[in-house]
């Protein structure tokens, strides 16, 4: 029996027939967190649809609800509210062997992404210097290190709730010799690890919208023997090529060679919309 039906048959002598169809199918879990959407003509009976989740699914010990959309420049949830259990918005979420700790209320988890976390890691090779831009808690800087080589990876978050958890994710995982966190607008950082010298093999540019802004000081970092960038955005699928000549634009422009090397969609985000990865080779 699926979640909508486990939950009509619970709820079937306290709420109307029109309220029981408008039940969700389904729910996002994060560490032991149910985390529910619900239709507007169902808040008013928020509290009891939320109890009975917690009787129907015993192992978890939270439920949260979903008010809202991810905004701003940090891209948070916009209004998670506590609904039954224990109120305690701090979770461990476990993911291809990672452990993620970090606050429901304050930081985006994005599940849809989970195989683009694990795929990512398999691209690297021994030996790389790795910068992640917007690494956000370390979403994908630490299943690169637990499931690759690289030497180091140069972790950059401006957000100082989202940096908070990555410093305590990198210790959590024992991560301390791999990755090196950097609390930073990532324009000024990379500047900065340029004029230190370095140079990356591999660049992760993982936000949304795409981060055009971001490419001309992010160049800084390609090295004598090309490096590889894996760069964002929301695009229809058709048009995919669209990210590709706008980065292309601006290498070009700085005397920069780029090889598209190939393409991955990762989720749908609407009618003919689309998380778009491409993997760009970058060479001097």
């Amino acid at each position: 029996m699926g979640f909508k039906d486990n939950l009509k048959k619970k709820l079937n002598e306290l709420l109307t027939e029109e309220e029981l169809s408008l039940l969700p199918r389904g729910f996002q879990t994060l560490g032991k967190v149910i985390i529910l959407k619900l239709h507007p003509k169902l808040l008013g009976k928020k509290k009891i649809i939320a109890d009975t989740c917690l009787e129907t699914f015993p192992k978890f010990k939270s439920v949260y609800l979903n008010l809202g959309k991810v905004k701003g420049k940090f891209r948070q949830p916009e209004k998670i509210e506590y609904l039954a259990g224990e109120n305690n918005p701090i979770v461990e979420h476990t993911e291809h062997g990672i452990r993620y700790i970090f606050d429901i209320t304050k930081i985006m988890f994005s599940k849809g992404n989970l195989n683009e976390r694990k795929y990512l890691a398999t691209l690297v090779k021994e030996g790389e210097i790795i910068v992640d831009m917007f690494a956000g808690i370390g979403y994908f800087s630490l299943p690169i290190a637990k499931h690759s080589s690289v030497e180091k990876i140069y972790s950059i978050e401006l957000n100082p709730d989202a940096y908070k958890f990555l410093v305590k994710n990198i210790k959590l995982n024992h991560f301390e010799e791999k990755i090196v966190p950097i609390h930073g607008d990532c324009k000024n950082e990379v500047i900065r690890l340029s004029e230190s010298g370095l140079r990356a093999d591999r660049v992760i540019m993982g936000v949304f919208p795409a981060p055009k802004n971001y490419i001309k000081e992010a160049l800084l970092l390609v090295n004598d023997s090309g490096t590889i960038f894996h760069y964002e955005g929301v695009i229809e699928k058709e048009n995919y090529r669209k990210l590709f000549d706008e980065f292309n634009e601006i290498a070009v422009k700085l005397r920069f060679k780029c090889d598209l090397i190939s393409k991955r969609f990762v989720k749908s985000y609407g009618p003919n919309l689309y998380h778009c990865v491409l993997d760009i080779e970058i060479s001097k």
